[in-house]
């Protein structure tokens, strides 16, 4: 399911106190535009993207092995949350819930229409398994086409989240990785260019950010787009950027360094349904 057609956005118990100013000023905003909200209770961390089953239909949920390489110190292992153990997961989910046998992180798949982009890191992530028969557990769990990407290796979560971000029609924006590393940046977007209309966002300034690649991980709800804020230049060149290739989506700003600090941003922190 793609994040256009969702109408309901859910988030970790943990974000009013991790996050407090830009959960503020993220249900303020929700709250003017009459979009539902609500708190997942017994969670461990706040990137409920991660670990949350994906909707791939209106009744139609993918439930996976939550167990990435980064969180395995015991120091980390404690912030892993069990999606079962979830208050009322039950009634939140309401629908089919599928139980797909890979680790895998929910930031690392992108629904984009028939397709979903994922890097190559569940292949590192599942080694018991042969590389076709992982593409066909998880084109029969997702319903879809598997499009995937290299993994940049210095890059320890392997998400596809903080790469693309789909659109519609076939559309995608990707993050300005070309600031950073031009050889990545031309490998995955030579992959992509075969599959999608592909548009770049960029940042005229003199000096790039670091964090300037974390506007690729907006929230979207329906037909309105939540575009982290991160008090530099790039600011607004990024929600200028975003409205004018989507004219007909509200694009609103939300202050976001408290979770891109920790290495996230709107879409990693949320989790939304239809």
């Amino acid at each position: 399911m793609t994040d256009s057609i969702s109408r309901a956005v859910f988030f970790s118990d943990l974000l009013p106190k991790k996050c407090p100013i830009l959960y503020k000023n993220l249900v303020d905003e929700l709250g003017k535009e009459n979009i539902s909200y609500g708190l997942l209770k017994n969670t461990k961390d706040i990137w409920c993207r991660d670990y949350m089953p994906i909707q791939t239909d209106s009744n139609r949920f993918v439930l996976y092995k939550y167990q990435p390489d980064y969180l395995q110190t015991p120091y980390y292992r404690r912030t892993i949350t069990d999606v079962k153990a979830i208050e009322s997961i039950e009634n939140i989910l309401n629908g089919q819930v599928v139980e797909l046998d890979l680790v895998l992180d929910g930031g690392n798949v992108v629904i984009c229409g028939n397709k979903v982009v994922m890097t190559e890191k569940v292949y590192y992530e599942n080694k018991d398994k042969s590389r076709n028969h992982i593409r066909n557990l998880l084109e029969e769990a997702f319903q879809r086409d598997i499009l995937f990407i290299p993994w940049d290796r210095e890059e320890i979560l392997g998400h596809s989240d903080g790469v693309i971000h789909y659109i519609d029609d076939n559309r995608i924006f990707i993050t300005n990785y070309y600031d950073y590393d031009a050889e990545y940046y031309n490998q995955f977007k030579r992959i992509l260019d075969q599959h999608f209309e592909v548009i770049a966002l960029s940042y005229n300034v003199k000096r790039k950010h670091q964090r300037s690649w974390a506007y690729i991980n907006f929230l979207t709800i329906g037909n309105v787009l939540f575009v982290p804020q991160l008090g530099i230049p790039e600011d607004k060149q990024a929600l200028q950027q975003i409205s004018n290739i989507l004219p007909n989506s509200k694009v609103i700003g939300i202050p976001a360094l408290e979770a891109v600090r920790r290495g996230g941003a709107l879409n990693c922190i949320s989790w939304d349904m239809n």
